[in-house]
């Protein structure tokens, strides 16, 4: 199998942290491009009082905002050793994921998992479940390790 473009889905999360390096590990071995991808689906990072105070673009801007610095500190940090370019898009997570791996042509998609079980994850759903049975490509989903 030949890997040239692999897509890393992120949260920010701890656990996607951790599945960043995996992914830029995979990226460099194979020489492959490093696509970073932000999906603004839910309000996270907000205290209720920003939330009556600005309105839902307001709200998606700052999101976007905040997902476009992150993601270039995190390609700050490894340019010397992987090509890498970022993208911020809106809409339900899983889907989104799946329609840009199609879209930028991934070999890959690699992602974290939050390791919900349980009646968490009958109730929630897993996005990266989600994106292994949907996906056009093979998924590897990196569970967080416990430090």
């Amino acid at each position: 199998m030949k890997i040239d473009k692999i897509l890393f889905p992120t949260d920010f999360s701890e656990a996607a942290e951790q599945a960043f390096e995996s992914a830029v590990f995979l990226a460099d071995t194979h020489n492959a491009e490093l696509v970073l991808l932000h999906v603004v689906d839910q309000l996270h990072g907000f205290t209720h009082y920003e939330i009556l105070a600005l309105t839902p673009m307001e709200i998606v801007e700052k999101l976007v905002k905040h997902a476009h610095e992150n993601m270039r500190a995190s390609i700050n940090g490894i340019k010397d050793r992987v090509t890498a370019t970022e993208t911020v898009r809106e809409g339900t997570t899983w889907s989104v994921i799946c329609d840009t791996a199609k879209e930028e042509s991934a070999d890959v998609i690699v992602m974290a998992s939050q390791g919900r079980t349980g009646l968490s994850h009958a109730l929630i759903g897993s996005v990266a479940e989600k994106v292994a049975r949907h996906a056009s490509c093979p998924v590897l989903i990196v569970r967080q390790q416990e430090k």
